[in-house]
């Protein structure tokens, strides 16, 4: 008994031991954490580069999702439950090392850091043409740089201010009452130090010391740092925003660096085709389309297409049906080419088309039986496959009607959102009833970073109550399909509705993903 005894003790100690230095090797391990300053000097195919740039630009576009536009940086980590599903899927998030892994770790860390900077680095190529594509790429990396900073142990998060270049050092306390009235001092003077958990409020018992310039204004203005004779002293909670200045300057002169050498990178045959479709397009959201396998939705007929026009439209089919109705004006040209594929992916068939299209144009008098016969008829036939290269027309995606030109008189084509000024916009809205804090939602979305994909998907949520807009975004289609959905599973799945057509699948390739409906 006394020899099992002794065995048990001799490999507690040994555990213990094996824990302290697995503790001291890892304690100031980034974790990846990066200031993205050299790309990864790695070899790859085109096909893994292209799969890891739309790996990240999705994340990137989920932050923009989940934080909206106003979310302040030092509340990015409370919204990394949100997240934790992107970043798994995307593999852009590296677990902190344990003894059991500790083995795999290296390797492990080495391929999140190659696709991590790869990724990076490809994207500073495809957002650093405008101003407004930098400010949305720099935005987002600075909150996914935060919510990974955050992850980091202190020791880990002190080795990365100095890596960086802060010029800041701890500030030591020791137990004298000089000392700790000091502590007690700073703690008071500054709500920075103030620590909230478990409803309890606790205070920052770290402190760093730096010139007061080097301190973030933010922290100066909030009164979130104490100044003492030109020395700042920065609770340890508030050091992320010091650290994120560095992080934006760095990434601003990088973009510029980028610029430069734009155009020998889009004239590269392997990438530039597929780095040019993610600088025209990488603004507009990655929204994983629904699997509409098994999914029964309704067909639009006309029957009930005066009920689902309605229900069940995105804003810009509804406004442009609406808008021809009431003016008693055919569609210009684009109104009509965007509308024609919309009906027919929502279960229009072919002799549809026609009857409806026929009884809709003849509203205006300058078109009858005759002209409609000879002027339109066949594109609707062109659309079906019937005439041209009988290949028919696909329904256009968010991305490419957003970027249709802007509109002037009767032309309503394209996406609302965009096109309309905001009182317009808003009398619009008001007429369909969207509920005022929807309203002023749509607003900031469209006023603060043109985000019109995701006004469209504040509209779907106003107008489809309890539902969380997910798999609208990419199309008109998705819209439309998604109400249905919705519609139908609030009856209780009554009636016998068929099932939907779906035109709009994703090709096989990461380009053709990234530039969905393009």
């Amino acid at each position: 008994m006394r020899a099992v005894r002794q065995t048990e003790a001799q490999s507690t100690q040994t555990l213990t031991a094996s824990n302290t230095k697995f503790l001291t090797e890892f304690a100031k391990d980034d974790m990846g954490v990066s200031f993205y300053r050299q790309p990864a000097a790695v070899e790859m195919s085109v096909r893994e580069f292209e799969e890891i740039t739309c790996d990240r630009l999705k994340l990137l576009h989920a932050f923009d999702r989940q934080c909206g536009y106003d979310t302040h940086l030092m509340q990015i980590p409370e919204m990394k439950g949100k997240l934790v599903k992107d970043l798994m899927e995307t593999k852009l998030v590296l677990d902190r090392p344990t003894p059991s892994t500790v083995s795999s770790y290296e390797e492990e860390k080495a391929l999140f850091c190659r696709r991590d900077v790869t990724g990076h680095f490809a994207l500073r190529l495809a957002f650093c043409k405008t101003v407004e594509a930098r400010q949305w790429f720099s935005k987002q990396e600075q909150r996914l740089f935060v919510l990974r900073f955050d992850a980091l142990g202190a020791a880990a998060q002190e080795a990365l201010l100095k890596t960086a270049g802060v010029r800041c050092r701890k500030t030591v306390f020791d137990s004298s009452k000089e000392s700790q009235a000091k502590l007690k001092m700073l703690q008071e003077s500054t709500p920075g130090a103030k620590i909230w958990g478990d409803n309890k409020l606790d205070f920052d018992k770290v402190f760093y010391e730096m010139p007061f310039f080097e301190a973030h204004p933010a922290l100066v203005a909030g009164r979130k740092v104490v100044i003492d004779a030109g020395i700042a002293y920065v609770p340890s909670s508030q050091m992320k925003l010091i650290l994120i200045g560095k992080f934006r300057s760095h990434l601003e002169a990088s973009l510029d660096a980028a610029l430069q050498g734009n155009q020998n990178v889009l004239a590269d045959p392997r990438v530039g085709g597929f780095l040019r479709l993610i600088q025209d397009h990488g603004l507009q959201l990655l929204v994983a389309p629904k699997n509409t396998a098994d999914d029964v939705g309704e067909k639009l007929s006309i029957q009930n297409f005066d009920e689902l026009l309605v229900r069940s439209f995105p804003p810009c089919m509804r406004s442009a049906v609406e808008h021809q109705r009431e003016q008693k004006k055919r569609l210009k040209h684009q109104g009509k080419l965007q509308l024609r594929p919309f009906l027919k992916e929502c279960g229009f068939i072919f002799e549809e088309s026609m009857r409806w299209w026929k009884t809709e144009l003849c509203r205006d008098k300058e078109v009858d039986a005759v002209s409609f016969e000879k002027n339109y008829a066949y594109d609707i036939e062109h659309t079906y496959g019937k005439k041209g290269n009988f290949q028919g027309q696909n329904a256009f995606g968010c991305a490419k009607i957003i970027g249709f030109p802007i509109g002037a008189g009767v032309q309503v084509h394209g996406c609302p959102f965009r096109q309309m000024e905001m009182p317009q916009l808003k009398q619009q809205l008001h007429r369909w009833r969207v509920p005022e804090p929807s309203m002023m939602a749509i607003e900031k979305f469209v006023n603060n970073g043109k985000h019109f994909q995701l006004a469209c998907i504040e509209y779907f949520k106003a107008t489809h109550p309890g539902h969380e807009g997910d798999g609208v975004g990419n199309s008109p289609g998705d819209f439309f399909k998604e109400s249905c959905r919705c519609h139908e599973k609030k009856a209780g799945g009554k009636g016998s509705p068929t099932k939907a057509t779906d035109n709009s699948k994703l090709a096989d390739s990461p380009a053709a993903n990234a530039s969905r409906g393009a």
